[in-house]
């Protein structure tokens, strides 16, 4: 599955954590009604106009952890790309993130830190998947 749109600002919540995010509000258009994509994924990521290229992780839906509508349904539901050895700003850059294995659903944790924890382990899992998987290249 692919989603296509232009990273908005956000709260930095994953800046303050060591997980800079890119953030994509998703509409219908998008493919991604109802967030049926929700969860975690290792993502293949473009950044349309330079033409770079990134390994990253991916989470779709409404954010439970820190987003209290979410548990009921409520919320937007986003796109948010960590891209690995990324280091800059893509406000107002169009990205196409390539999903391409689901790691797990998406899931309130206890705490922020419960959260941070899991972005630490889901990325150890992607790092895993593209170095031993030869039909993951970027």
């Amino acid at each position: 599955m692919t989603i296509r749109g232009t990273v908005q600002p956000g709260r930095q919540l994953g800046r303050r954590l060591g997980f800079p995010t890119a953030n994509l509000p998703l509409t219908d258009r998008d493919g991604v009604d109802g967030c049926r994509a929700a969860g975690v994924w290792v993502a293949r990521i473009t950044i349309e106009k330079r033409g770079e290229r990134y390994w990253g992780l991916v989470n779709v839906g409404r954010r439970p952890t820190v987003e209290p509508d979410a548990e009921n349904g409520g919320g937007l539901c986003t796109a948010e790309a960590w891209l690995f050895d990324f280091d800059g700003d893509l406000y107002g850059c169009e990205l196409r993130i390539e999903l391409l294995h689901f790691l797990r659903p998406e899931r309130k944790f206890s705490s922020v830190e419960a959260l941070r924890e899991a972005m630490e382990q889901d990325k150890i899992q992607a790092v895993d998947i593209i170095k031993n998987d030869d039909e993951y290249t970027l």
